[in-house]
């Protein structure tokens, strides 16, 4: 079995999503080969590499094609973002292949896979059969990154021509952050259990004594108590370090789907919000209470 992966690359870098990809591609099959779209330097992905100089454009499905058609794998991952949906459904349709989206994790069954997808807004977990070959729309945060790192076993560089009128202008970066959440392995993130605006500036002085950042949910977004960059969620950013800590946060599901962390913990005055049936472990205390206490004992524990 062979599995093909595109890249993620945005200005000439290679995305954390890609090495996701790879990771879990290498768990799957004897052969990976990763598609490259641009002049990122590719020697870091653990795989195979066919790099094609060219630009973040839809039109990159032509190229995915070609290279489908020249290896015959026998599944191509995208990662779940801007440039990879919209790579893989024109690949997906012009193929006429059955595609997966919302995907948190692929197996092998038999000669086909099953994936498993995210639905109803986080709701429901569904299991999909799928016949090889097949195309995979990963999330982010679903598989370790790590795994897809290390040495490119080779790299084939391709000339693949695209006659369209489309061409690419330009990549439009968003707004300026002052952090990247996504990036943080440890992130303190408030919700309306904080109560007001000043109160924010405690989960700042906890999320600096445990060397984190500190993000929010939709709600403290929309009432301007941290900028549009720090919100967590299905509308905001994925976060998928080593430790979330959710300090007044519900859990609505819009919010979940984009905690990735591998340890999440909750601080929540109401014993049934949903936050703690995602939660490594919990508390079910006032916020304003336990955090000067949590401050206060880790200072203790770091000798401040």
């Amino acid at each position: 079995m062979n599995i093909l992966v595109f890249a993620e690359v945005i200005e000439n870098e290679v995305q954390e999503i890609t090495y996701e990809l790879v990771g879990k591609a290498n768990q799957l099959a004897d052969k990976v080969v990763t598609l490259a779209v641009g002049e990122a330097d590719v020697n870091s992905i653990n795989s195979d590499v066919i790099q094609v100089e060219g630009e973040s454009s839809p039109l990159n499905y032509v190229v995915v094609k070609k290279v489908f058609e020249e290896l015959k794998p026998s599944a191509v991952f995208f990662g779940n973002t801007l440039a990879g949906i919209d790579v893989a459904a024109q690949f997906a349709a012009d193929m006429a292949l059955p595609i997966a989206t919302m995907v948190t994790d692929v197996s092998v069954d038999g000669d086909g896979f099953v994936a498993t997808s995210v639905a109803y807004g986080g709701k429901v977990m569904v299991d999909l059969a799928l016949k090889s070959p097949a195309v995979f729309v990963v999330n982010r945060g679903s598989f370790p990154a790590e795994d897809g790192k290390g040495s490119a076993k080779s790299v084939k560089k391709l000339d693949i021509e695209i006659e369209d009128g489309i061409e690419f202008a330009g990549y439009i970066k968003p707004e300026v952050e002052d952090i990247d959440i996504s990036k943080a392995d440890i992130v303190v993130s408030v919700g309306r259990g904080i109560g007001d605006e000043a109160n924010i500036e405690l989960a700042e002085e906890l999320a600096e004594v445990l060397g984190g950042v500190v993000s929010g949910s939709r709600p403290v977004v929309d009432s301007g108590w941290l900028p549009k960059t720090r919100q967590v969620g299905r509308s905001g950013k994925t976060v998928a370090g080593k430790l979330y800590l959710a300090l007044g946060i519900s859990g609505a599901t819009e919010h979940i789907e984009g905690v990735k962390a591998k340890n999440v913990i909750a601080v929540n005055i109401d014993r049934n919000a949903p936050i703690f049936r995602v939660s490594r472990c919990g508390a079910v205390a006032d916020v304003l209470e336990l955090v000067p206490l949590l401050i206060e004992r880790i200072k203790e524990v770091k000798g401040e």
